[in-house]
């Protein structure tokens, strides 16, 4: 089991993303114009839904607590915590410190970045036991995360080797010019989903699976709202690569929706 210090800053962090990601999800061009770099409203409100996935991913490794069942989740929470405070050390000199905003993002990762170091002491400390759980992966599942881990990985990779006049910042896949900032902060969140999946290639049991997979569903979900709220800011025509942003949240929900329901029917079979 995770400590019941670890559990109990995991929730204060939940927390935290739940406000941070609210504001930045339910007004996000008065967030736009106070956070901590400059941002447009879409990407506000993306990055909301990046926050309150973290914020649901958080909460559920806290009320589970059992390493067999959240690693994932905690492999997750450590990349991208690491990650994006990297990111705002290599553009500290672009930062805005003087908004409403800019605090709230700082303290989040600072207290991620805090909490994951206690979970590496405490799992080096302790070495817990990873057993298997739940009914036996499908090779399908396998076959479907590896292509996940390669996707994602490769979008993860060339945000943070891409320069300015890439196609990552040039609106050919989200559908705004984005910073360099913004970019790595993009390529940071992927990095982290692709991480976390990597782990689970190797498992044998479905639990550990399913959890990292609900707390996928969350990010899926809210960030395919803010996509949707923002369709028309997407030009297919001119840029069809947009379909790639779009068509990978819409891709992987249907993923999860499949191995949710084999999941039930898996239960529902009599041994």
């Amino acid at each position: 089991m995770i400590s019941p210090l670890s559990r109990t800053l995991i929730r204060v962090l939940a927390v935290l993303y739940t406000v941070l990601g609210a504001i930045l999800f339910v007004a996000p061009t008065w967030s736009a114009a106070n956070f901590s770099w400059k941002i447009s409203p879409f990407v506000a409100m993306t990055m909301g839904g990046w926050s309150l996935g973290n914020a649901f991913t958080a909460w559920e490794t806290a009320r589970i607590g059992r390493w067999s069942l959240v690693y994932a989740n905690v492999v997750y929470l450590w990349v991208f915590g690491l990650l994006e405070a990297a990111v705002l050390i290599l553009f500290r000199g672009k930062l805005i410190l003087n908004v409403a905003m800019a605090w709230p993002y700082l303290l989040a990762l600072t207290l991620n970045v805090i909490v994951v170091v206690l979970l590496t002491i405490e799992w080096l400390r302790t070495k817990p036991e990873i057993s298997a759980e739940g009914f036996e992966v499908p090779a399908w599942t396998r076959w479907l995360m590896g292509v996940f881990i390669l996707f994602v990985g490769f979008l993860a990779i060339y945000g943070w080797i891409s320069g300015a006049e890439s196609h990552g910042t040039d609106a050919s896949v989200f559908p705004e010019a984005l910073s360099l900032f913004t970019l790595r902060a993009f390529a940071s969140f992927y990095a982290a989903l692709a991480s976390a999946v990597v782990p689970l290639i190797w498992t044998k049991g479905s639990s550990a699976v399913l959890t990292l997979g609900r707390a996928g569903m969350s990010f899926i979900i809210v960030i395919t709202i803010a996509a949707l709220v923002n369709l028309n800011k997407f030009n297919f025509a001119e840029h069809p690569g947009q379909l790639i942003y779009l068509g990978a949240y819409l891709g992987a929900f249907l993923v999860l929706s499949v191995l949710f329901l084999y999941e039930r029917r898996q239960r529902a079979t009599p041994a």
